[in-house]
């Protein structure tokens, strides 16, 4: 028997009155006077091209969670507060594949927006390429099972988690004059 998951923010989180509507947001506190509201979670995604036989590939993971469990997806997640997005994605790098990046060496590259909930706002960037010999060992951990490059736009659609990182991969190698097949192997 399925459960329903509890309603968020039912209850002030500064002084735990019970919100009388707890439908909409922004929620204030009959008690406190505290507003609370849905604000979009910000997303660090970097693709990070990695330079493996003569050819470039962009550096993804095997998702070994839900949503998505086993299908490939771009290096990123959502920032800590005390991070830049720059950092967020350094860290989530070497968190799921083991890679150390620059984080000041990441650019922008896209950012949209999930739609229509939950909404998340998504901060693609760049990282310099790495040379494919130097990413040393991969452990699998609670995130990821995989580590590996494609090569190639087409067919992704098949292959990967989220469909803005379809896009953005997409976005990536049009940009550097790369066509055809995703081929994809394990680093």
């Amino acid at each position: 028997m399925a459960m329903t998951p509890p309603a968020r923010d039912t209850f002030c989180s500064f002084c735990g009155t019970a919100y009388r509507d707890a439908t909409r947001y922004p929620r204030t506190c009959e008690g406190c006077k505290t507003q609370v509201w849905a604000n979009p979670i910000p997303v660090s995604v970097v693709l990070v091209p990695v330079v493996h036989e003569r050819r470039t590939g962009l550096l993804v993971v095997r998702r070994a969670i839900e949503p998505r469990k086993s299908k490939l997806a771009l290096v990123g997640g959502f920032l800590e507060d005390h991070e830049t997005w720059q950092e967020g994605g350094a860290r989530e790098i070497r968190e799921e594949t083991g890679v150390v990046v620059d984080a000041s060496k990441l650019t922008s590259f896209w950012f949209t927006s999930t739609a229509p909930r939950p909404n998340r706002v998504l901060l693609f960037s760049v990282a310099a390429p790495v040379d494919g010999s130097t990413l040393g060992t991969y452990a699998p951990n609670a995130e990821t099972s995989e580590r590996g490059l494609v090569f190639g736009p087409d067919g992704l659609d098949d292959v990967f988690a989220f469909p803005l990182h379809v896009e953005a991969a997409r976005r990536w190698f049009a940009r550097e004059g790369v066509v055809g097949e995703h081929r994809y192997v394990i680093a």
